[in-house]
């Protein structure tokens, strides 16, 4: 096999970036956009709505039919996580045969409903072994990729052959790729952390400084590292750059979506308003309900976590979150690690 020819799950800012950037290295790239408004865009202007970083290349072929699957040989998946089941139950439907596809996700979400991983529900909705799954993530910035700016981003998986050749075929001469075993560590980390930024942005919407944001980085990593262990990842995941890495990068960049919802959370007052502001899907918006109520399931203490998911969902004010965080009892500062 190979492995020259990728079908690309979503045409948005990373989808359309990642299409032109691998077409650019001499990929067989299909990008399939099922919304036909945005399919029509992208056909006149080759750019998504909200995103002109990139002129995708006239070697990029752009379809709404996700039957073309069947030419590929590799797929990634680029959909927001609450579009992913609907993605996966059309490749289904179409009866294409995808055993000998690898399948990369690169999706930082759960599913709303079941809080599973994504590449749970493309193994339980597809029965596809996770032996061909394999997650790419890290601090990886569509608006920064699309300009050529040096990046290191990881590729996880189990398959070491594969993993390795996925690794050489995926890395370009400003995108530096690492391997690295731990899928489950890797997978949590990149979704988990849009929460913590959502948390940096309220942080930078109150204007609280350098010391406090430092401090609350310090500590979201704390709280990812708990959840991770829950889970069986690995403690170094999350000193990577999957973990670590995109926490900062979500947490400072003024491209972080979800950085952004929450300084506009402070500035707007209103859930809604900062929604719309953004535009384009908010992981951190989905995943704060999530981990909220993996931490009941759990029995598991995430104070950040908790503050903004009841900032997000009961209407809790920033301040009143921010004094919560601040008063609790006096403690140790590794409790609660588990190492």
């Amino acid at each position: 096999m190979d492995l020259k020819k990728i079908f690309i799950l979503g045409a948005g800012c990373w989808g359309s970036t990642l299409a032109n950037l691998y077409s650019k290295k001499g990929f067989e790239i299909t990008l399939w956009e099922p919304v036909e408004e945005f399919r029509k865009f992208l056909v006149v202007n080759r750019h998504p709505k909200f995103f002109n970083y990139i002129k995708l290349s006239s070697e990029v072929k752009i379809t709404g039919d996700i039957s073309e699957i069947k030419n590929a040989e590799i797929v990634m998946f680029v959909v927001p996580s609450k579009y992913l089941k609907d993605t996966l139950l059309k490749i289904k439907d179409s009866e294409v045969d995808f055993r000998n596809k690898i399948f990369i996700s690169c999706i930082k979400g759960f599913d709303l409903k079941t809080l599973s991983r994504p590449t749970q529900m493309i193994h339980n909705l597809l029965s596809f072994s996770y032996n061909n799954i394999f997650v790419f993530s890290g601090p990886s910035h569509a608006e920064e990729v699309a300009q050529g700016l040096p990046t290191a981003i990881t590729i996880a998986g189990k398959n070491l052959r594969i993993l390795k050749k996925l690794q050489k075929l995926l890395s370009t001469t400003n995108l530096r790729v690492y391997t690295n075993t731990d899928v489950l560590g890797v997978e949590i980390a990149g979704t988990i952390k849009n929460v913590y930024a959502i948390a940096a942005g309220i942080c930078d919407g109150l204007s609280l400084g350098n010391n406090a944001k430092s401090a609350l980085i310090t500590r979201c990593l704390k709280e990812m590292i708990i959840v991770g262990k829950i889970f069986g990842a690995e403690v170094k995941t999350f000193l990577g750059l999957s973990g670590l890495g995109d926490l900062l990068t979500t947490a400072y960049s003024n491209y972080s979506r979800n950085r952004n919802f929450g300084e506009y959370i402070v500035k707007f007052k209103d859930i809604e308003k900062a929604k719309q502001k953004i535009k384009t899907s908010i992981e951190g918006y989905y995943t704060s309900k999530v981990l909220y109520e993996l931490s009941k399931k759990y029995s598991i203490d995430l104070p950040i976590a908790r503050e903004v998911y009841y900032i997000i969902y009961k209407n809790k004010s920033p301040k009143d979150a921010l004094k919560s965080l601040l008063l609790r009892k006096l403690k140790e500062e590794f409790q609660g690690y588990v190492l």
